[in-house]
């Protein structure tokens, strides 16, 4: 009798082999940048999947499976950072281990909010980039050409649009980029 194991995504089943399958190479990179070992990042990589495995957890949909994943994966890296601090003499040197795994969160998070912002509109996504670059209302409506109220409404949409799309996470997302 072969066991099967399924996590459900958006109400879908996903064998657990598959979704390791898919997920694995990429988490382990992430873990790399983290804690500057692959043997390291293999390890705990494994453990997230296991805790995966043991859960059998049910996601909204992809987004917020990778982004579990991703949190995970950060967090199992974070403590794995801090065993080594205890071993660690200078307490730097851990302060900055936890910074490089908080700079690696922020790439992560810029490289979903920035793929999903390329789907929107194009005067949208100008808004939105611009909006995200520090520029105010006004700054942007001059620049583009078209009234305040235009640009309000578009960031209105685009914000809705991708709150629809990351849900909770969108705050997470898009709150390192505001100025």
């Amino acid at each position: 009798m072969m066991l099967r194991h399924y996590i459900k995504i958006d109400g879908k089943e996903f064998a657990f082999k598959e979704i390791f399958k898919d997920f694995f190479v990429s988490q382990v990179y992430f873990a790399t940048k983290i804690t500057g070992s692959e043997e390291d990042a293999k390890d705990i990589v494994q453990e997230v999947f296991l805790k995966v495995w043991n859960t059998s957890p049910e996601f909204p949909n992809e987004i917020a499976f990778k982004s579990f994943l991703y949190i995970s994966t950060r967090n199992a890296c974070i403590d794995h950072l801090r065993k080594k601090r205890s071993i660690l003499t200078d307490m730097d040197q851990a302060a900055h281990l936890e910074e490089e795994a908080n700079e690696a969160m922020r790439e992560e998070a810029f490289r979903l909010l920035d793929k999903a912002i390329e789907t929107l509109p194009a005067q949208t996504r100008n808004i939105l980039k611009l909006t995200l670059s520090g520029n105010s209302i006004v700054e942007i409506a001059n620049n583009l050409k078209i009234t305040v109220n235009t640009v309000k409404t578009l960031k209105q949409r685009a914000y809705k649009t991708l709150r629809d799309k990351f849900g909770e996470m969108f705050i997470l997302l898009v709150f390192p980029f505001i100025h």
